[in-house]
Formats: C-alpha cells, structure tokens, sequence
C-alpha cells in the first residue's frame, strides 16, 4: 500500500472497544463476548432508545419487523438503552430480538462514550457501522 493510500485508511476500531467486551442476548440471559457474537456481521445497526419515548416506542415495532425479515444475513442491532431504571430497561429490552450493551455497573460509560463519538442528540436514533472496523456509515438508517 502507498503511503497516501496508508495516511487516507481510517484506523480500525474492534466492536468491543466501541461497545464493551460482553454484549447481552436478552434479558436475564447470559452475557457474551461482543466479538464473538458479531464475528461473522457486516453491519451493525445501533439503536438508541429508552421506554419512555414515545417516537421511540413507535419506531421500536417497525425496526422488529424489519429485523425479524433480514436477521439471517449479515446484520445486527444492539439496543443502546438511555432507560432510567434497570426495570424500565428489563421491560422495553425483553420485546427486542436483538443485542443489548450490557446494564452493568460501568456500562453508562459505554453508552456515554457511543453517544459522544457518533454525534447524538436525541432519540431514538439508529446508527449503521462498518463490523468489521468500526467506521460510522450512516446516521439515517432511521429514515
């Protein structure tokens, strides 16, 4: 590779950097390692949202539907919760097919970390990222 082409390759960012080492699978269920689970993904879609959002509960049915008829292939969605309470997040999550950024302790730090990087100001918002490096590609997936 060129030096020019070398200094225009944006680094590559791991997924567990960007959304911690164990994702969730659902509620109560076990945790497992973010690579692991996004190994074999081209893209992930982050879904940020909380229960208490009415266009968010609106938009949470469509992107189910949505999720349910392209789950087989190359994609997959991580719920980035902005939920007050464990059992407010415990509520909303368990309707969701998808993955979760875990509601440990320490895990307001991912959330707020994603939501500083990627620009967001409101919800629900729904981001598409490269899987296998990490790099931003659209910020209106939601339209």
């Amino acid at each position: 590779m060129s030096e020019a082409a070398a200094a225009t390759t944006p680094p590559t960012i791991s997924m567990d950097s960007l959304l911690g080492p164990r994702l969730l699978t659902k509620v109560g269920g076990p945790q497992k390692a973010t690579t692991e689970l996004l190994k074999d993904k081209s893209l992930v879609l982050l879904y940020f949202s909380a229960s208490w959002c009415p266009p968010c509960q609106s938009f949470t049915p469509i992107l189910i539907d949505f999720y349910n008829s392209v789950k087989d292939q190359k994609l997959e969605i991580v719920y980035v919760s902005s939920d007050r309470t464990v059992g407010d997040f415990e509520g909303y999550y368990e309707k969701m097919p998808w993955l979760s950024v875990s509601n440990d302790p320490g895990s307001a730090t991912v959330k707020n970390n994603l939501a500083q990087k990627l620009g967001i100001a409101g919800i629900p918002t729904l981001m598409v990222l490269d899987a296998k490096t990490g790099q931003f590609i659209s910020a209106k997936a939601r339209e």
